[in-house]
Order: structure tokens, then sequence, then C-alpha cells
């Protein structure tokens, strides 16, 4: 058991079958600390330590829980900070969860109070079916269908909910998603008057907030960055993750955010930035590249200051999304071959884009010696040709020196993105999950490396996002971790979770 904090602690058996009931144990916390406990990042349960410090709390494995694998349960604050964390062994085999149709839907009242009850009703689910009712990722009911596939159940919203709007979700078990609708949440909320409002409504991208919503901190740009676009909804929801089941980041080269936001030669880009969620004030770590990439999945530069070749024996992302249970995959375009080590290949065509040179520095997993010293564990590193949306929890891309602008142009890498991305987002394995896509670095020493685009793609984003809260490849660290309930790398402890509408 490993905890995450100097003295709380959490315990729990050994193994666990799917859908079994546990006992998860904690001590060490605060006199009446609460918080919620996850599986796999996945709230579970909701727990209060007594006078002493200490709890126990019932905790059912979720169904889908697969055979063979370590499991992760973890203690986190209701806004999703890890307190404690242990792990146990996943064993016999537990009835699976009823499949559910995907013609389900979910309603609720188009406006709600934090701290009030509302009603969620369902329809079009699988006879009998059950699964978890979320707020902004964070699971506050439960359902259970009708022989006809309807529910009607009371949804407490959480006190702490942040005003603007709010996302109710049906999920199964595992996290995945089955329907989803929005409201507006704001202290005294009314309908206009006269105004008859759709239940789960979603407003309008670019609609002013929600009257008393609070501004995040950190919004104002440092001197020298670009001004925050006005445009948009800005004030932010509740730093809930969900429990993704894909997260993708896909990586472009030394380009400012001026250079791309608004740019007349990345439409393709701009398209993406009016449909889903802009962070408008992310800031890389420092110049040049190298450095980036291994802060984004270690937590830290590692003291690198030059794009030479290093060989890292230090715990990174990679290691544990395995570590968790999921798996990942790195797509490099222009890998030459399994296990490759060398500083760069020569440019070849390679998938989608224009041909072009594979370097090692853009290639972060390999510069673990974790990775690069297992054979089977560098064979997760391929080219681009071989993209498989669904191969693995975690997918990694970088583009080749041509199409991720560091020798092209930004059209080049625009034109990439515009041929790449819809493999993602017009797959199945797309439902439930995000795309990152970012930079390593600016052109300008703001903040150390420069102010650069980011853009968070969901399928359930609501469209025009922008995310004001400042944000660097530590934050993006720090999210992924939360949404599968990793211990936090280095910075990433310390680091802002990227507030979107997930």
């Amino acid at each position: 058991m490993t905890a995450a904090a100097a003295s709380a602690s959490i315990s729990a058996p050994g193994t666990a079958a799917p859908g079994s009931s546990i006992t998860v144990s904690g001590q060490g916390f605060g006199a009446g600390q609460a918080g919620v406990l996850t599986y796999n990042g996945g709230q579970v349960t909701k727990f209060t330590a007594s006078s002493a410090g200490a709890f126990s709390a019932p905790f059912t494995i979720p169904s889908s829980a697969a055979l063979g694998i370590t499991g992760r349960i973890s203690a986190k604050t209701s806004a999703g900070s890890l307190i404690a964390t242990t792990t146990l062994a996943i064993g016999a085999v537990a009835a699976a969860v009823p499949p559910v149709s995907g013609a389900a839907a979910i309603t609720v009242p188009a406006y709600a109070n934090p701290g009030t009850s509302i009603t969620v009703a369902g329809s079009g689910f699988a006879a009998g079916s059950t699964g978890n009712l979320t707020i902004n990722g964070c699971k506050e009911a439960t359902f259970t269908a009708s022989s006809s596939g309807v529910f009607s159940v009371a949804f407490p919203v959480p006190s702490s909910t942040a005003l603007g709007t709010a996302r109710i979700s049906a999920k199964k078990a595992d996290g995945t998603l089955i329907a989803t609708t929005t409201l507006t949440m704001g202290t005294g909320a009314t309908p206009t008057p006269g105004a008859t409002p759709t239940p789960g409504a979603t407003p309008t991208p670019g609609a002013t907030p929600t009257p008393g919503a609070t501004p995040t901190p950190g919004s104002t740009p440092p001197p020298g960055a670009t001004p925050t676009p006005t445009t948009g909804p800005t004030a932010p929801p509740s730093t809930s993750v969900p429990n993704f089941s894909h997260v993708y980041v896909i990586i472009f080269e030394n380009k400012e955010y001026s250079s791309i936001v608004g740019s007349s030669s990345a439409p393709y880009i701009n398209s993406l930035v009016a449909k889903y969620g802009l962070s408008t004030s992310f800031y890389a770590e420092r110049h040049p590249s190298e450095p980036n990439y291994i802060a984004l999945t270690s937590g830290g530069t590692q003291g690198i200051t030059d794009d030479g070749v290093y060989n890292l024996g230090v715990n990174n992302l990679f290691d544990q999304v395995s570590a968790s249970g999921r798996t990942w995959h790195a797509y490099m375009q222009g890998y030459p071959s399994t296990c490759f080590t060398g500083s760069s290949s020569s440019a070849v065509t390679d998938g989608v884009g224009k041909s072009g040179a594979y370097v090692r520095k853009h290639n972060p997993a390999i510069s673990y010696t974790s990775i690069s010293g297992n054979a089977a564990k560098c064979a997760n590193i391929t080219n681009l040709a071989s993209f498989d949306p669904a191969a693995a929890n975690f997918e990694f891309i970088t583009p080749n020196m041509i199409n991720d602008m560091h020798d092209g142009t930004v059209a080049d890498g625009d034109n990439f993105l515009k041929a790449f991305l819809p493999k993602i987002t017009g797959s199945s394995a797309f439902t439930n999950s995000v795309v990152y896509v970012t930079f390593d670095e600016g052109t300008t020493n703001v903040n150390g490396g420069g102010h650069i685009a980011t853009i968070a793609i969901t399928p359930n984003m609501t469209a025009g996002y922008k995310a004001s809260g400042s944000y660097t490849h530590y934050s993006m660290l720090h999210t992924i971790e939360q949404a599968w309930g990793l211990s936090y790398l280095g910075s990433a402890s310390s680091a802002s979770s990227m507030a979107f509408p997930y």
C-alpha cells in the first residue's frame, strides 16, 4: 500500500472479485474529513472520518473490473485531489453489467441551485440495467431501469458545484458514457419570465456566464502574454475529471498562441476551437523542445536543458498507466523500427500528411530506461501508419518534423490534423474519451517557454468553451493522473487541473 499523504493511509483486502463488496479503512485523516473513494479513478462511494481521523466504508468493486489486473483504490477530496491510495488484485469472475441500449436518454430541469435536489429521468435504457449518475464527472446517485427501460431518480446537487453550465451523465459502472445532458447552475437561478426552458437544453455557446460566477484564479495573463479572448463561456466548471476510456495527446512544435488561434493558415484548428474547448492561458516550461516532452510525461524536466539523447531512470506516465491496469501506445510518425534508439531517421512517408523525419527528442517514451530497456514495453512505440484509436487507453501522437510545424508551416500542421483527427473522433473509441491537442513550446520566453494553444476535444464539450485558468504541461499531466486515480508525479502535484466541461 502506498499513501499519498504524510499521515493519511487507506487499506483494503489483497484481492477482490469484480462486483464484490469489500471494506476500505482509513486512518490518519483530519477529524471529520470528508471525501470520495474511487476505483481506477471512477468514484464508488464517499467517506467521512471520525473525530479520531479514521473511517471504515463499504466499497463495491465495479462489475466491469478486468480479471488479472491490479486495481487502484484511492481516497480523494471532493475536488478530486489525491489523499491516499492502495492497490488490490482482481480475482474471481462475477456477473457483468447488463448491456445498455444505444437509444438511452436522460432529462433534467433546465435550472438548479447548488445544494438542492433535482429529478433525473431516463428512458430507452435496457430493461433492468444499472449504472451511475454523475455531475461534471462526479458520481452522486445510481439508477436501475424498469422492465420498460425507464427510471426516475432523486439527484443531490453538491453545494460545491460551480456556477454556470453543469453536465449530468448516466454511465455504466466502468465509467462508459450512456447518455448525457446539461443544466444551468446558479444561486437563485430561475427561467427568464415568460420563457419555457427545454429540460437539459445546452446554453448557447458564447452566452454571458451566469451572474455570480467566480473567475478562475490566475486568469490574468502575465506581462507579454497574448490577451485572453473575451468571447465564449469563461466561468470554469468543477475540476472533477471523468474516468476517461481513452486519452489522446497530439503534440505540435514551436508556435506561439498568436500564430495559431485566429490564423488564416490554420482554418481546421480554429474550427476545433469553435467546436470544442480552448485553454487561453497555457504556457510551456522552457526552451528547447525536449524538456517540455519530459515535463509532460514525468512531472519534471529532469535537469534537461537541450535536445540531447537521455536515458532517464525516473517514474513516468507510461509506466503509471501500465501499473493501473491500463494500456499505452506511442505513435511516432516516421519511427523506423521496433525499439529504435537512434537520435533521428531520414524523411519517409508514414500515414497522413507530408513526408518528414523522425527525431528522438520528440519521443519521450524512449528516453525512459524502464521502456527502452524492456522489449515488450518499447514495442508499444510504433510508426503512425499502424495507428488504431482503440489500441490503448493512453495514446501519445507525435507528427514528423514537417507535419508538427517544426520544419514545416502552420498550414502543414493544420492539414495533417485535418486528415488525422477524424480517425479518432469518427471512431467508437472516442466515446467517453478526450483528445488534447497542444504544442511543446512557443517562440517567446513568457512564463519560461512561451504562450501556446491547447485544445480539449470530447464528445460532450460545450462548443466554443474558453478555459481561462493558467495551465502548463504539468496541468495536463495532473489532469490525466486525476482522471485515472494515479499518484501525481513531481510538479504535477502542485499544478491545477484543467477545468473543462468534460
